[in-house]
């Protein structure tokens, strides 16, 4: 089959038109961004007055962060509240939680009443960044506007890959604002609103090639970035379909300022995107549910390259337009990720389902921009019938999503909640105990206590994937009971977990994750219970997370499955060993722990907190070597004879030094080299 060549740029379409700005245009351009905002914001204003108790949702996890993260965005901290501890840099995209601890600073409220109102900001700017996009490139404020209404009050993700049954009416349903309300997509709104400005000053950087732009893009893409991990991946869609519209006889070099921009908002970002944490993603996504790269991935990219170049090929034949052309191959680029997961059940990306909001977001530029040619055509009078067709739709719409705004988001009482009952009753009666708290007891528990649990962070991002294991161990360890029991009990104390939280059938706790909730009955000794949520306390013969054992206990292959205990039980038996001198541990801060012990000749300190190399161990003047066991936890062997005190202190690693120093340099040739072209630049005026 011979495919006809795609034209050349011709000169009236190769670029943005350069027309001045008049006072009309930026009248009503203005005009339309109010009203924009000012329906999102009648929408959505209850997030901005009272606080609401979604406790199905993650919003609990974000707050936490914000609580609790002290100096963390600026230097290295050690994170001991979730998942044996972490690096901060691997709690979850900071910008989130770093507004939402400004907003919370800044007014004097709750940080879960601030992550509120920066789920607002995202839910009403998005539309407004959609709008400037679309005006700027395309200089027809209508039309920018009517997308962006059609994005703020519409959901055809709702009839073309439905997340339940189908039905008509999900087209209507206010499905973004559920999406971060009840759930757990204000971050991934956030980086969308971000979307439009780096498409805005990417096609502009091709187009023009100036360091303003530059800039401008990569800080956009950087924002992204920072404000979730789907960030780069949908702005790498947008790349790629500007490159294939804009400037085609200059690939190269479009793909190598391209290349330096996604590498200079790399460098913006990478802090908080290290490549141990590239590799985290890529370990959970292979363990998680969308499953790794596969055979079946790479038909999935076929079909859509094949689509591609369809695509590409003869859409010159319908519009010359490169504007129409990349809302052509967006929509069909992010459309195709859910569709095929959907209805072919392959796929390319992690995640899939996920990128519903990129496609609803590029759907609308595609269907305003595409019936433009037909509307324009049209005689005044059905064209006039249309636009009051159109806004009377509209204000059904608002009407709608108001009242299921006002039905959602109603003030709740956090203190009357199963997950701030269990939480404080822990950290009242069991300060310094790892706990296990599973569900959504786990995402609110550090929103208000300071707890240490065995559970509580993102599984996308899990820095230690055996840990996850052992979790996973904990709720689903056998398929009968009692050997479930058993085999969630070796795990657990492994790990040092001193008690577990399990919700009945009954529960308000939302997700329920034990296999077996009635396993520990008669087992372990009861703590507390209320409302079908009991807490278990595990024996131990010590609390603390750092224990003199034989070397030869130490765990050193990876338990491969749930069942793989035999070296598990044997490092359990040594731990309840009486024989054995206890260990003191005490968290000095969060950077710091101090172990005093009496240790003898063939022992090894064994230390319950995860393993990385940003932790280091002296023992007076005198380093010590930490090592990694097979469950992620540090062990070393300490270099005295008799009473032995050991330091570790936490620095971050080289890894998270150098991405700062990166950052930084980035950040600094930002603040120093625009001002140098910009006074270059009046010079050769």
């Amino acid at each position: 089959m011979n495919l006809p060549a795609p034209p050349v740029d011709p000169p009236e379409t190769s670029s943005t038109p350069e027309k001045p700005f008049d006072r009309r245009e930026l009248l009503s351009a203005a005009g339309f961004s109010v009203v924009l905002l000012w329906i999102n914001i009648y929408i959505c204003r209850d997030l901005f007055f009272a606080q609401t108790a979604p406790m199905n949702s993650m919003h609990g996890f974000w707050a936490a962060i914000a609580r609790l993260a002290d100096g963390g965005w600026w230097h290295s901290d050690w994170w001991p509240y979730w998942d044996c501890g972490i690096p901060f840099e691997f709690t979850y995209a900071p910008l989130v939680p770093m507004l939402s601890a400004f907003v919370s600073a800044a007014r004097h409220i709750s940080p879960g009443l601030a992550f509120q109102y920066v789920t607002a900001f995202a839910y009403c700017l998005t539309p407004l960044t959609l709008f400037l996009m679309a005006w700027l490139l395309t200089r027809t404020p209508v039309y920018s506007f009517f997308a962006a209404l059609f994005y703020s009050l519409t959901a055809p993700t709702g009839i073309l890959v439905p997340d339940e049954a189908f039905h008509w009416r999900n087209f209507r349903d206010a499905r973004r604002l559920f999406l971060m309300t009840s759930w757990d997509d204000t971050p991934h709104v956030l980086a969308l609103t971000f979307l439009p400005l780096a498409i805005l000053f990417l096609s502009l950087s091709i187009q023009k090639r100036r360091p303003i732009y530059y800039a401008a893009a990569s800080i956009s893409i950087a924002g992204a970035t920072l404000a979730s991990a789907f960030g780069p991946s949908i702005a790498a869609m947008a790349a790629v379909c500007l490159l294939f519209v804009l400037r085609r006889r200059e690939y190269l070099r479009n793909i190598l300022i391209t290349g330096a921009i996604g590498l200079y908002a790399y460098a913006l970002s990478a802090p908080f995107l290290p490549p141990t944490l590239l590799r985290a993603i890529h370990i959970a996504s292979a363990r998680g549910e969308t499953g790794n790269w596969s055979f079946d991935s790479v038909i999935a990219l076929t079909i859509v390259a094949l689509g591609w170049l369809l695509l590409w090929r003869y859409l010159p034949r319908w519009t010359s337009d490169w504007r129409l052309q990349f809302f052509v191959l967006f929509a069909y680029l992010t459309s195709s990720v859910p569709m095929l997961a959907a209805y072919f059940h392959r796929q390319f990306l992690p995640q899939p389902s996920r990128y519903k909001l990129e496609m609803e977001l590029a759907l609308a530029l595609l269907v305003v921009f595409g019936a433009r040619c037909w509307i324009e055509k049209m005689p005044h009078w059905p064209k006039a019938a249309l636009l009051f067709l159109c806004l009377a739709l509209a204000g059904v719409q608002i009407a709608s999503y108001r009242k299921y705004a006002k039905a959602v988001l109603r003030p709740g009482n956090l203190e009357n909640t199963i997950e701030y009952r269990a939480a404080t009753w822990a950290e009242q009666n069991l300060p310094g105990v790892r706990i296990l708290m599973p569900g959504s007891i786990a995402q609110w528990t550090n929103t208000f206590t300071e707890v240490q649990q065995f559970t509580g962070g993102s599984w996308s991002i899990a820095y230690n994937y055996i840990q996850q294991r052992g979790f996973d161990a904990a709720f689903h360890g056998a398929a009968a009971p009692d050997l479930d029991a058993r085999v969630s009990l070796a795990w657990l104390k492994a790990y040092g977990v001193g008690a577990v939280c399990v919700p009945g059938p009954h529960s308000a706790e939302y997700w329920k994750p034990f296999s077996h909730p009635l396993k520990f009955e008669g087992v372990l000794p009861v703590l507390w219970h209320a409302d079908d949520t009991t807490i278990y306390q595990i024996p131990q013969r010590t609390k603390s997370l750092a224990h003199l054992v034989p070397e030869s206990s130490v765990i050193r292959r990876i338990p491969l499955q749930p069942g793989d205990l035999a070296e598990i039980e044997r490092y359990a038996a040594a731990l309840d060993d009486p024989a054995l001198p206890a260990a003191e541990f005490q968290w000095i801060g969060r950077n710091r722990i101090h172990i005093h012990t009496v240790a003898r000749p063939g022992d090894v300190i064994s230390v319950q907190v995860s393993y990385h190399p940003g932790w280091h161990a002296t023992d007076g003047s005198r380093t010590l070597d930490i090592k990694k066991d097979g469950l992620g936890l540090m062990w070393f062997q300490p270099k005295c004879n008799g009473s032995c005190d050991v330091e570790l202190a936490y620095d971050g690693g080289w890894e998270l030094r150098i991405c700062r120093l990166i950052s930084i340099a980035a950040i600094t040739g930002l603040l120093l080299g625009l001002p140098v072209w910009g006074f270059r630049r009046r010079l050769a005026r």
